[in-house]
Formats: structure tokens, C-alpha cells, sequence
């Protein structure tokens, strides 16, 4: 059986790992408040676009978590071996592990904003009227899984010190081996097979999501490329047929300038197109950010058995920060989508 895996630092290390969460989740329920307020006060004109509903139910989500993520250890019953800063009890460990666990909601918004930025990007692209009516629905009924996840962990008794927070995990943490799997040694009083739950409930749909949004983001790269292929072809057939064509070429030779680049039209359609890719690639790299350290720290744990302290503190400072991230690509610039 294996000891509390924090142990293993040293009291500053662990120290940090305790606090870090209070800034960088507090940072992002500001975020997420943020991007509520500003589609809120603007409800009448914003409410209206799919865009904004489905960012308004993602910021919802983040607040909960990310409120949650930032209360870091302080929930765990208090005198937990190896925890700095643990003050609660087994209800509010529980508690936590619930809000934490509907973080999972916010990539499955993320994943149905790739799939709207998909559906107004490809070849024949649909309209805001057309996604709302056909597809918004099952939209959000999609991003609310995480939810029944998050019920059935209760009745299951998941929600145990896991260490940075609480969340699915074993209790006590020495009745399960280093892999996270359950030893002969000591039975589970709470968390029976929880390394089964974390992947059933949590690793397995994040990592499809990471798979699903990966795949829709090179479909609209491009199918972005492919529509500024034909544009540029369309434009060039439509400037060899102006009849002012030839006086350009007539004024270069007479000028001498062989690097005069006759004005052309911008292509506003192009432009824009571009311009709601970039946007889809910044809330995609939020999603990416948040959780790229908490997958490999879990993959060196499976590996390994044990927690790499460079990954449990950029697990800490990034997991918590999606409604602060999301909120910085909000503000990057106007809806263009």
C-alpha cells in the first residue's frame, strides 16, 4: 500500500500546493462573473445568439468549480496526514468533490463551441437561425452528462482527499496501491474503486474531448483554407477581366516599377472567416492549458506511481484558471462568429 502521495514533498512545496489555488481560482470566478455580467447586461441583443447562450451555460459552470478548485485544501477534514491547511470535514470534502467534479461540464461546452464554430465555418456553412433551431438544444443537453456524473458520486461516497483538493479518490488513501488500484492489504471505508470512477467519470470523456476538438479544429483549418484558396482564384479571375486591368500595366512600364502592386479589394468575407477561426483556436488553447499538466500528472502516476512536483504545481496554478482564461479570449475582441 503507498503513503499520501503530498507527503513525499517537503512542507514548502506542500504549502504552496495549498495556497496557489486561492489566487489562480479566484482570478477565474472574477472571470467567469465577468463574462456573465457582460452577456447579462446586454441580455436583449446577446441572448438572442447561440454563441452567447452556450458561453453564458460554460461561464455558469466555471463558477461553481472554479469557486470550488480555489477553496484548494481547505475542505478536507481536518488532521488529514500530509495536507496543509485541511480545516473540514467529511461533508464538505464531500461537497467539494461535487462542484469540482462539475468541471467537467465546462469542456463539454467547450466541445459543443468547437462544433458551432464548425457548423457557421465549413463548406456550406449554416446559419445562427439554423444551428438554434436544429442543433442548440441537444447542445446543452450534451454539456449537462457531466452533471448526472457528478449526482452519482455522492450516493457512491467518491469525494475523499485527493490530495491538492478534494475530489475521487480513496479513503483512507492506504487502501489503494500506487497505481491507484485497490490492495489486499486495508479495505476502502469510502471511494471503493475510485481509480475506476476518475476514469469512467472524468479521464475517459476529457480525453475524447480533447480527441473530438483536436479533429474539429484541423476539419475548419481547413475548410478556412480551402474557401481563401477560392476566393483569392475568384478575385484573380475578376481583376484579369477589368478593363482597367491593362492601364496598370501600361502605368508600371511607363513608371519603371517593377515592385507596384496595383489596390486591390479587401476580401471582407475572407477576413472574417479567418478572424472566427483564430477566435475558435484561443477558446480551444484555453481548454488545452487548463488541463495538458493535470492529464500528464496522471499519466506518470499510471506510469510511475508517484506525483511529479513540477506537475502537481502547474496542476494546481492551471486546473482552476478556465473561467480566467476563457474571460481573457472574451475580451481579446468582438464576437466575430
Amino acid at each position: 500500500s503507498q503513503v499520501f502521495s503530498t507527503m513525499v514533498f517537503s512542507f514548502s512545496q506542500r504549502k504552496a500546493l495549498s495556497i496557489i489555488p486561492h489566487i489562480t481560482g479566484a482570478l477565474s470566478v472574477i472571470g467567469s462573473l465577468s463574462i456573465l455580467y457582460d452577456i447579462l447586461k446586454d441580455r436583449s441583443r446577446k441572448l438572442h445568439r447561440p454563441y452567447y447562450r452556450l458561453l453564458l451555460g460554460m461561464s455558469f459552470f466555471d463558477v461553481f468549480a472554479s469557486a470550488s478548485l480555489g477553496m484548494s485544501t481547505l475542505p478536507i477534514p481536518k488532521g488529514t496526514e500530509g495536507v496543509y491547511g485541511a480545516m473540514g470535514t467529511t461533508r464538505t470534502c464531500a461537497a467539494q468533490g461535487f462542484f469540482i467534479q462539475l468541471m467537467l461540464v465546462s469542456p463539454f461546452y467547450n466541445l459543443m463551441l468547437a462544433w458551432y464554430y464548425l457548423l457557421l465555418g465549413k463548406n456550406k456553412p449554416l446559419s445562427e437561425e439554423a444551428i438554434a433551431s436544429k442543433y442548440e438544444k441537444y447542445m446543452h443537453a450534451f454539456a449537462m452528462i457531466p452533471v448526472l456524473f457528478a449526482v452519482m458520486g455522492l450516493p457512491l461516497t467518491l469525494y475523499n482527499s485527493a490530495d491538492l483538493w478534494c475530489w475521487i479518490a480513496a479513503y483512507p488513501p492506504t487502501c489503494k496501491n500506487k497505481d491507484g488500484t485497490h490492495g489486499p492489504d486495508w479495505p476502502c471505508e469510502r471511494g471503493e474503486n475510485a481509480w475506476l470512477f476518475r476514469w469512467t467519470f472524468f479521464y475517459a470523456p476529457l480525453w475524447f474531448i480533447i480527441t473530438a476538438i483536436t479533429v474539429m479544429m484541423i476539419i475548419l483549418t481547413r475548410a478556412v483554407r480551402r474557401e481563401e484558396k477560392q476566393v483569392i482564384e475568384m478575385q484573380k479571375q475578376t481583376r484579369l477581366r477589368r478593363p482597367s486591368f491593362k492601364r496598370e500595366e501600361e502605368i508600371r512600364r511607363e513608371q519603371h516599377l517593377q515592385n507596384y502592386i496595383p489596390q486591390r479589394e479587401q476580401p471582407v468575407h475572407l477576413e472574417r472567416s479567418k478572424q472566427m477561426f483564430y477566435q475558435a483556436v484561443f477558446y480551444v488553447g484555453a481548454f488545452y492549458i487548463t488541463y495538458v499538466f493535470a492529464t500528464l500528472n496522471r499519466l506518470t502516476q499510471l506510469i510511475g506511481g508517484d506525483n511529479i512536483f513540477v506537475f502537481m504545481i502547474m496542476t494546481s496554478t492551471l486546473t482552476p484558471m478556465q473561467g480566467f482564461l476563457n474571460f481573457l479570449v472574451y475580451r481579446h475582441g468582438p464576437c466575430v462568429a
